[in-house]
């Protein structure tokens, strides 16, 4: 059915929730409290997990700084944001299981693209420190600090590819980024319920993915790969 495959990166090959989101989260909020804010790291965490599944991580800063510091914790918030975005990142990090037997299977039969959102050195530094760059024809990463959509990368992949949307299946873990440019696109497209987005593909209207995985083990047979 599919020709081309692109793969999400953060909590889709990698668990980057449980390994990275916390540390570099923590990061960034001392930051906004050694330059004001007024909440503890307990209290910034909290309020982290209820604003996430409606904003972005760099609006969090801006708005827990505006709602809760002064005129220097403002300014700090984008260099808090870029903490975050930009975290450090040991030489080596663990693929989700089974990620690697799927993308050294599909390799074999299909063209695969990886298609992740951050900042560009962090994103390349992390497929560096999987150590799956060769999987991939292309990575493409969005500027998510600039709201920029997967949408497009999503189109120039089918332009070079030279095939019809439904020839693409699009795989990640967040229900408003590629799970939606995927559909609006044509695409297929499967959830990975993994991450932050866990549990939302039930619970969002107008959002259907065609397939929802929870494991690496579940991709090959319900997609029909």
């Amino acid at each position: 059915m599919y020709k081309t495959i692109a793969f999400d990166l953060d909590d889709t090959l990698l668990d980057t929730t449980g390994l990275l989101v916390t540390q570099a989260s923590q990061r960034a909020f001392q930051f906004l409290i050694d330059n004001g804010l007024r909440l503890s790291l307990v209290e910034c965490e909290a309020k982290r997990l209820e604003m996430i599944r409606r904003v972005s991580h760099r609006d969090v800063f801006q708005i827990l700084a505006k709602d809760f510091g002064d005129d220097s914790t403002q300014k700090a918030a984008p260099i808090a944001s870029d903490y975050f975005y930009q975290p450090e990142l040991p030489a080596t990090l663990p693929c989700l299981p089974g990620a690697i037997e799927n993308l050294d299977y599909l390799k074999s039969k299909y063209t695969l693209y990886l298609v992740t959102a951050g900042s560009e050195p962090a994103q390349n530094q992390k497929v560096d420190s999987l150590k799956i760059r060769n999987y991939f024809k292309d990575i493409f990463v969005v500027n998510s600090s600039t709201k920029q959509r997967k949408l497009e990368a999503f189109k120039e992949i089918l332009s070079r590819e030279l095939h019809p949307a439904d020839k693409l299946l699009c795989i990640g873990n967040s229900m408003s980024s590629e799970i939606a440019d995927a559909l609006t696109l044509g695409a297929g497209a499967c959830f990975f319920d993994f991450g932050e987005d866990r549990g939302q593909a039930d619970h969002v209207e107008k959002l259907k993915p065609h397939y929802h995985i929870r494991t690496h083990g579940e991709l090959i047979k319900t997609c029909r790969l």
